[in-house]
């Protein structure tokens, strides 16, 4: 074991939301003896007692072979907690040679999943973020668990940081939507979103540089107008103008067009009647005041609970307690 005042390379996974410093202080703390309390007064004693669990035992890791990583040889691994999945992932992420790439890539969708579907949110990882590659994975073989995956992240986030991004989080849902051929949900989702908020120019430029490739040409230009008019009233602090006039050129251009007419009456009359709003309803929105789009199926969501220190193996707790000088 290192001395306490010796720098370590801890292990660390790109869904890391505690800084490697912060984790080697706590760390160097608990070894030492000293009192957690003292140091990150920012984090709850009890998540700070947990780092330090989880964070000594995925160290372990960087010690391990690719092929027990890959085997999952409980005796050599020892108990799986979210991090230390997210850990080995992350070494199989940048490991080459010795192994198919798509044995690698089968393991590090399994631990991910993994840590998706745990009951309990850790403080070391940003789920959001993992629940979204998760999402994007499964997009890119049709598979429908990408919906799954999206709703889990609305619903961490809702539960966790008070929808601080719901705009960007319902967009995404409804073009996984689409892209699964789910014609009607998607467009019923954008057009709620375009309701509650018609001055979003984020929704414009999905449907400008979205739709022509999911052969909805027709919807994709009138979005891309109401984003250029939309940049002409309020201006464009994003610097969106030049690339809404090149995906204007482009859905102009598309080939892949025609699928308004697999829509509901319905839902295309809820689209054209959002497309014909107002701009300044957005600001006739109360203050502080978050959005309020219904989501279907949204309340059936698992969500993680937030975890407590007894809801680390007590193999771990007992190899922390050890550690102690």
């Amino acid at each position: 074991m290192a001395k306490a005042d010796e720098p370590v390379q801890h292990a660390t996974t790109r869904y890391q939301q505690i800084v490697e410093a912060v984790v080697g202080e706590l760390q160097r703390t608990v070894i030492s003896g000293g009192d957690l309390y003292k140091v990150a007064p920012w984090i709850s004693h009890e998540n700070k007692r947990i780092i330090v669990a989880e964070t000594l035992d995925a160290d372990r890791v960087m010690a391990l072979s690719v092929r027990t990583l890959l085997v999952g040889d409980d005796d050599e691994v020892g108990p799986l907690t979210d991090y230390k999945c997210a850990v080995m992932a992350e070494r199989l992420m940048e490991a080459s040679g010795g192994s198919s790439q798509a044995g690698r890539d089968a393991r590090v969708n399994e631990l991910l999943t993994l840590v998706g579907r745990s009951p309990t949110a850790g403080p070391l990882l940003a789920y959001e973020s993992l629940y979204r590659d998760l999402a994007e994975t499964a997009l890119l073989d049709g598979d429908r668990s990408a919906l799954d995956w999206l709703m889990r992240a609305l619903a961490h986030n809702n539960r966790f940081h008070k929808s601080d991004d719901l705009a960007f989080q319902l967009i995404d849902i409804a073009s996984a939507h689409l892209q699964l051929g789910d014609l009607d949900e998607g467009l019923s989702l954008l057009a709620r979103l375009i309701q509650q908020d018609p001055a979003n120019q984020w929704t414009y430029r999905f449907m400008a540089t979205g739709f022509g490739v999911l052969g909805l040409a027709d919807l994709g230009l009138k979005g891309t107008r109401r984003g250029l008019q939309l940049l002409d009233e309020y201006g464009d602090p994003e610097d969106l103008h030049d690339e809404f006039l090149m995906a204007e050129f482009d859905v102009r251009a598309s080939v892949k067009r025609g699928r308004e007419a697999e829509v509901s009456s319905d839902v295309m009359a809820e689209m054209e009647a959002a497309l014909a709003l107002d701009f300044s309803a957005s600001e006739r929105r109360p203050a502080g005041l978050p959005l309020d789009v219904p989501v279907p199926g949204l309340d059936e969501v698992p969500v993680k609970r937030p975890m407590r220190f007894t809801d680390v193996p007590e193999v771990l707790r007992d190899r922390m307690e050890r550690a102690r000088r």
